[in-house]
This record gives C-alpha cells, sequence and structure tokens, in this order.
C-alpha cells in the first residue's frame, strides 16, 4: 500500500527541469536542506523522482532486482545517443548476460598489461601542449582518453577508418549541452537542425562501427581488450549488439574518465603538496583518484523507475516512480566524511570506502562495467602527467562546476599553464 510520497519543492515540473540544469549542484543541494532525506523533485524527463542519500538507504536502492524497478527506463533518455541495445538500457536476464560477456575484459591482469601503451600515449598527448601558455585541460584529456578507447580497448590500428571515427565522435560529443536531454527538443527538422544533425551524425558513426565489426571477424581479432568478443560470434551477440556497446563505451567510458581527470588537476595542482606526494608515492596517487571521484562525481545521482511497490525508509512508494541514490550529496555526508568540502586523500589510505556513501560507479549489479579500467587509467595519466610536465593553474579562482549534457564538468576546462618538466 503507497501513501504520500515525501516533501519537495511545489514548483511546475518545467520550472523544477530549468534550475535543475541551470544550477547543477546548487539547486539539489537546496532541496536536500530544505526538504530532508529522502525528498522528492518533478523534472519533466523523469516524473516523480524520490532521492537519497543516506548510506543506509542507498545500497538497498541500488540493488534493486529488475523486477522491482528499470534501471533501463530510467536511463531511456540516453537511447538516442547509445542505442537501444546498449548495456544501460537493458533490464534483467539480457542485461546480466551482457555483463558476463564484457565483465571479462575489464579486470585483473586484463587491464594491468595495457600499462605501457596508456603510459605512451599519455606522453605523446603530453608533447603536444604548449608551454608557458594558459590552455583548458579537459579538452585535451578527452583527446586522450578516446585514443585510449580506440587504441588499447577497441584495438583499432591507424588509418583512415580511425581518423575518420575518430572526428566524427569529436563532433558528436562536442553536441552534448544540456537541452539534449529534454525529449521536447527532439525534432528532425532536416540536416541543418540541431537533432537533425544529430540523428545524421551518429548513423554515420553507427555504419563506421559495424564496418569495424564485420572486418574484424573476417580477418581476426587483432588487439585490444574487447578483440576476442567482437570476433567469437559464440556468444550470440549480433552486429548491432557489439556495435551499441562500443559506443556506449566510447561516449560513457572516455567523457567520464576526461571530466575526471580534469578535476583531478585541478584539485592537485590546487594543492601542491599533495600533487608531489602523488608523483612519488602510487598508493597515495591511488586514493587521489578515489577523493577526486568523492569530491567531483561525474554524475548527480543513478536511479531506477519502480515497477512495484517499495518501501524506502518511512515512505512506501508506488509503481511509476522514480527512484534514485544522490551521488554528489552522498559524497558530502558529514557523519561518514568530516569537513566534506576538503580534498583530503587521506581519507582513502589504506581504507575501504563505505559502500553507501562512495558511489561514482553506482553500485549493485549495475555498478559501471568499466569502473577497475577507468580507476587504473586514471592513475596510470595522472602519474605520467605528473612525472613529464610540470603544470600549475591558469588561475586562483576554483573552477566552477557546470552541466555538460548530464556530466558535472569543470566549468572553464581545468585551464593550466605547462612549464617544464620536474626533476628529482
Amino acid at each position: 500500500m503507497s501513501g504520500p510520497l515525501p516533501p519537495g519543492p511545489p514548483l511546475p515540473a518545467s520550472i523544477q527541469t530549468v534550475l535543475w540544469l541551470a544550477r547543477p549542484v546548487g539547486y539539489p543541494t537546496w532541496v536536500a536542506r530544505r526538504y530532508g532525506d529522502p525528498h522528492r523533485l518533478c523534472l519533466t524527463f523523469s516524473g516523480d523522482l524520490v532521492l537519497t542519500a543516506d548510506p543506509a538507504l542507498v545500497p538497498g536502492v541500488l540493488g534493486l532486482r529488475a523486477e522491482v524497478a528499470s534501471a533501463g527506463e530510467a536511463n531511456a533518455l540516453l537511447a538516442p545517443l547509445l542505442g537501444s541495445r546498449s548495456l544501460l538500457m537493458l533490464d534483467g536476464p539480457e542485461h546480466l548476460r551482457l555483463r558476463r560477456l564484457l565483465g571479462p575484459a575489464f579486470r585483473g591482469e586484463a587491464v594491468r598489461q595495457h600499462r605501457a601503451a596508456i603510459a605512451d600515449l599519455t606522453r605523446r598527448e603530453v608533447a603536444r601542449w604548449p608551454r608557458g601558455t594558459p590552455f583548458p585541460l579537459l579538452p585535451r584529456m578527452r583527446a586522450l582518453t578516446l585514443e585510449v578507447i580506440l587504441r588499447v580497448v577497441f584495438g583499432l590500428e591507424a588509418g583512415p577508418r580511425l581518423d575518420l571515427l575518430r572526428r566524427l565522435l569529436v563532433e558528436l560529443l562536442a553536441m552534448g549541452s544540456s537541452w539534449m536531454v529534454l525529449p521536447g527538443a527532439r525534432r528532425d527538422l532536416g540536416a541543418w537542425s540541431p537533432w537533425g544533425r544529430f540523428l545524421r551524425l551518429k548513423a554515420r558513426i553507427d555504419a563506421l562501427l559495424e564496418e569495424e565489426i564485420a572486418e574484424r571477424r573476417r580477418s581476426g581479432p587483432g588487439r585490444g581488450l574487447l578483440a576476442e568478443l567482437l570476433v567469437d560470434e559464440t556468444h550470440g551477440l549480433g552486429v548491432r549488439d557489439l556495435r551499441d556497446q562500443l559506443l556506449t563505451l566510447l561516449v560513457a567510458g572516455h567523457e567520464t574518465t576526461a571530466t575526471t581527470l580534469a578535476w583531478c588537476f585541478e584539485l592537485l595542482l590546487r594543492h601542491p603538496e599533495a600533487a608531489e606526494r602523488a608523483r612519488v608515492d602510487p598508493p597515495y596517487l591511488e586514493a587521489v583518484v578515489r577523493e577526486t571521484l568523492r569530491l567531483r562525481p561525474i554524475f548527480r545521482m543513478t536511479s531506477r523507475r519502480l515497477r512495484r511497490p517499495l518501501e524506502l525508509g518511512s515512505y512506501h512508494l508506488p509503481p511509476g516512480v522514480s527512484v534514485g541514490a544522490a551521488i554528489y550529496l552522498a559524497h558530502r555526508h558529514p557523519e561518514v566524511y568530516p569537513d566534506p568540502e576538503r580534498f583530503r586523500p587521506e581519507r582513502f589510505r589504506g581504507t575501504t570506502p563505505e559502500p553507501g556513501a562512495w558511489i561514482p560507479f553506482g553500485g549493485g549489479i549495475r555498478r559501471c562495467l568499466g569502473a577497475a579500467f577507468a580507476s587504473f587509467e586514471m592513475a596510470v595519466v595522472v602519474g605520467t602527467v605528473l612525472d613529464s610536465v610540470r603544470l600549475r593553474p591558469a588561475s586562483e579562482t576554483p573552477e566552477p562546476i557546470s552541466l555538460h549534457a548530464v556530466v558535472l564538468v569543470p566549468g572553464h576546462g581545468t585551464r593550466v599553464v605547462a612549464d617544464r618538466a620536474p626533476t628529482g
């Protein structure tokens, strides 16, 4: 039996949506302080949305079974970008089957054996940076992490297809402004309209990925983390299934990792003693990555749409309501993180984060499949950069948090100055 929903702003959904997009952390933080935990929002693309940052409640929300709540339905606004067969769009047995097929490629030795390749790509990228002139680091991190995905994960060889795919992906991701998440803005008014241009660009990328899969199946696996999966037809994955997984990795994997790297340097460079320690102390560097993911998570929340009633604390939520874990707020829970706004990598030195209070990769059976690879990649990139060049902030003012599509990014792209390589 359902009852009243948790309290929340009485504003119309349209106004709440504008506030959600225009004040990406200020508005949800104000709502949580004003209405408590859990609280309710009403957004045009989700309807009623109940959020919690309570460490005692978050694991239960993230662990909801598919018959109780659908994550695929909650992620539906991303379907035009990632494809209907993306792992993020699926629930239940089909989702689990894909996870079992993809998972081994992103664990353990399969990941660690690519350390040298990631470091080499990083050094090549750093060599292209200007010296003594301010420049935004975020676009450079996007270029680097895209190259890691294309070369290390997919194993693409240099050539016309790689060059074209790289160019088209950069163009596609540059279109990721927040308005694209609004269903009302999705109108194809021809090749020069924003949505029409997006659809045509997406179709070209789909075709290139399908060509790559077909060629791999003719010529053999080649290199890369996904090499065997691309050519093994015994698992029953069609070209469309594989294409949507590749695009999900390209979009979700490279953009999120690049943004976290930009935030990591923004935080480190404002704490020079931490940067120097991270350069020479690998365990501390891993703690830096974890603290960055805590203080500057990429997403504000992860949600599910209820298919059955759910008891959340003292509330009884009906089917049709979305329920989510408020990542940004959970990472600032004062009982778990004293002085939560302070950058303190020591929080994670030799300790394991509390499951319900450190959720940058989500949780439960839908925890990010590439979490281990992303964390490994970030540590390799940060360590290599710190060894290769001396960076300093281009401004004394910390970067504001802005919204790019659904990702929380540095508002000015983490502007830095590269001076010289460190010594000693």
